[in-house]
């Protein structure tokens, strides 16, 4: 059973390094099949409480299997990058938590990115800036009416709303109504008014012709915005 479990991990691995060029904890269980990425999201919105909650199977054989990793990541003499996971919500910023005895070594461990040797040191150094970038908050534009969960208030075609833990909330129940909504189509203002601002989201709106969701706009503060318009136009 170890053997054949030991092979899993290292297929998984194997995989996820030629791919990628680094590797994650995360990235093996998803590859063994024992972690369903829906429930990785899950997880990163704050629905689930800790990880290990949605990974098929015991303790001991999640146990086994970083332990293999952790000896095969050795092997190939890969360069560990630590990394921060903030849940997807909009209240204070908040690491994820990965294990049910929330021990630091076994936490630690488990947030390590393990990244190719053989990539050049301007490389490494740019792929461990991408897996340090916290992913960003969405927010949706509404395409039919709805409700927030929590104050009930009617959200009208073209509202905002933010998912928290499955429900949609308003974004005045969601903290977020001291934000103002820039449209795309002006990507200088765009790129100053989010550098000016300390909290910015993307607001996106599902094409029904396309079907999937697409980029219009960013929600940022109201005085990094005033900050962002004033700079474009000393500029002219």
């Amino acid at each position: 059973m170890n053997d054949r479990l030991k092979q899993r991990v290292l297929q998984a691995a194997e995989e996820a390094l030629s791919r990628q060029q680094y590797v994650s904890p995360i990235d093996i269980f998803i590859g063994m099949h024992l972690l369903q990425p829906v429930h990785v999201e899950d997880w990163r919105k704050g629905k689930v409480p800790y990880l290990e909650q949605v990974i098929q199977g015991n303790l001991n054989k999640i146990t086994f299997s970083m332990k293999c990793f952790h000896a095969w990541t050795k092997e190939k003499g890969l360069k560990p990058s630590p990394t921060v996971y903030l849940a997807r919500t909009s209240g204070p910023k908040r690491e994820l938590r990965f294990s049910k005895s929330g021990d630091l070594k076994i936490e630690q461990f488990y947030r390590t990115h393990f990244i190719s040797s053989t990539l050049s040191e301007i490389k490494q150094k740019k792929l461990q800036e991408k897996l340090d970038k916290p992913l960003e908050l969405v927010v949706f534009r509404t395409i039919q009416n709805s409700q927030c969960s929590q104050c009930k208030k009617e959200l009208h075609k073209g509202s905002f709303l933010f998912m928290e833990a499955g429900q949609p909330l308003c974004l005045c129940c969601a903290n977020l109504n001291d934000l103002e909504y820039l449209p795309r189509g002006n990507a200088q203002l765009t790129r100053l008014a989010k550098k000016e601002s300390s909290k910015s989201i993307v607001v996106v709106e599902f094409s029904r012709s396309c079907k999937r969701y697409e980029r219009q706009g960013i929600l940022v503060e109201k005085e990094a915005l005033k900050k962002a318009e004033l700079e474009i136009s000393e500029l002219d």
